[in-house]
């Protein structure tokens, strides 16, 4: 115990022979083996990971949200529906009633391309994808700031029609 080790980062102390660091050789070999791949995970870099567009690159929510009525408010979320992968999505909001309105991507790579509709219900707990959809996410936005009052009666429970105009998104 009198002598002293020399530790340096990302190595063993020297062992001594029945000292106080030596241990079993299944240990040190899992000691080792873990030092090892620690090095080799630190050496990894953001060399493989790729960038892609989402919908937060392509729309500026606070700019959207002066367009629509003071009731409502706009802005981004990352989803999931089913087993896909998330998704990086638009949200109308009707504070009020806890309703949302999602506009959602049908490729998450693709945030201008064909958009579907989805209506979340924020008190309820429940989402239903809506047999609504367009084109291009121009259309949309067009088509929710159009129509956003009718979607407001729905949502307050004065109207019972969806809002028609777009039809049919494309299958995933």
């Amino acid at each position: 115990m009198g002598e002293r080790t020399e530790v340096t980062r990302g190595s063993l102390p020297q062992e001594r022979s029945a000292g106080r660091f030596s241990g079993p050789d299944g240990f040190r070999d899992l000691v080792e083996r873990l030092l090892a791949w620690l090095r080799d995970r630190r050496g990894s870099s953001l060399e493989r990971v790729s960038t892609a567009t989402t919908m937060r690159n392509v729309v500026d929510a606070d700019a959207l949200a002066e367009e629509t009525p003071a009731k409502w408010s706009v802005l981004h979320d990352v989803v999931t529906y089913g087993t896909d992968s998330l998704t990086d999505v638009l949200v109308f909001r009707h504070g009020p009633t806890r309703q949302d309105l999602v506009v959602m991507p049908e490729r998450n790579t693709e945030p201008e391309g064909e958009i579907s509709f989805y209506h979340a219900d924020r008190t309820q707990g429940a989402r239903h994808l809506l047999s609504i959809g367009a084109d291009s996410l121009t259309a949309a936005l067009s088509y929710v700031l159009d129509r956003i009052e009718q979607f407001e009666r729905l949502f307050t429970g004065r109207g019972s029609k969806l809002p028609s105009g777009y039809t049919g998104p494309s299958d995933r």
